[in-house]
């Protein structure tokens, strides 16, 4: 079985490592816009071989599309148009339902999986690509029903040798779910970023940030390139998630205001509650 990986980057990378040491698959072969990434992914023993895109699509029994989203958008129909009739195409996009949309009329949808494996750092590159990245994290498939038997069994085999919890949602669903699972805390790391412009060439200002600000920064590392067109992609999801956040965000300045510490008490240990109950779900 050969592998193809269209993207070879932290993701991608991730995934055909994973896979290359559980011999899953005889050959892999890649390709990335990025000729330097592509370079390091040679060197790093990631894929095989470096293909033209055309070359990669009719070699290849498995293609894992692993670029951004909009760029899954532009090229998943030329992709399924120009596949062999059992090749199967996943793709790891972070938002499902306009990359869904834009095949829900192509002749070969059925031979594409929509997923999501749901696991990242702030750093990306094939140099940060790690087999390990995945291990127990979910992964969402959607629209399951518009994908054949065997195109569903070989991406579920894929993932458990991942060793991640598969769950199966619409890509509506989806799209909802992760706005404020993972776009609204990007943003929110973003926001932080942002609100210190003012103080930039204060050194004090830099000096008095402890672990905190480290902590709820460190998506801000993540890269335009990636995250832009994903929040154009949930736009509507998560305006409304930003909306919910604010009205929390302005509640807790109202209470402080009001010097109402017991409400804040309460505020404080109903969030706690809250991570604890959401540890449950994700360990």
């Amino acid at each position: 079985m050969i592998i193809g990986i269209i993207g070879l980057g932290l993701i991608g990378g991730s995934i055909s490592l994973k896979l290359k040491n559980s011999n899953f698959g005889t050959r892999f072969i890649g390709t990335d816009q990025n000729e330097k990434n592509a370079l390091n992914a040679i060197k790093l023993g990631i894929i095989d071989e470096v293909l033209p895109i055309d070359e990669l699509i009719m070699q290849s029994s498995v293609i894992i599309l692993s670029i951004p989203v909009d760029g899954i958008e532009k090229l998943l129909p030329n992709i399924l148009t120009n596949i062999k009739n059992n090749t199967v195409i996943l793709d790891t996009g972070s938002t499902k339902f306009n990359i869904c949309n834009s095949v829900s009329f192509h002749p070969k949808r059925s031979r594409f999986v929509a997923t999501h494996p749901i696991a990242g750092i702030e750093t990306s590159g094939p140099r940060s690509a790690n087999p390990s990245l995945f291990h127990k994290k979910n992964c969402v498939l959607c629209d399951s029903e518009h994908s054949d038997p065997d195109a569903i069994s070989i991406t579920e085999k894929i993932y458990s040798i991942m060793k991640m919890r598969i769950i199966y949602l619409t890509s509506k669903e989806h799209d909802f779910y992760i706005s404020y699972g993972s776009h609204l805390p990007h943003v929110v790391s973003f926001s932080l970023a942002n609100s210190i412009l003012d103080k930039k060439d204060n050194k004090e200002m830099f000096d008095m940030m402890g672990s905190g600000w480290e902590s709820t920064t460190r998506l801000a590392k993540s890269r335009s390139e990636t995250w832009v067109p994903i929040f154009l992609s949930n736009r509507e999801n998560l305006i409304k998630s930003i909306e919910v956040y604010m009205t929390y965000l302005k509640k807790f300045q109202i209470l402080l205001k009001k010097n109402k510490l017991n409400c804040i008490d309460q505020y404080i240990k109903t969030a706690n509650d809250m991570i604890k109950k959401s540890k449950i779900y994700i360990n």
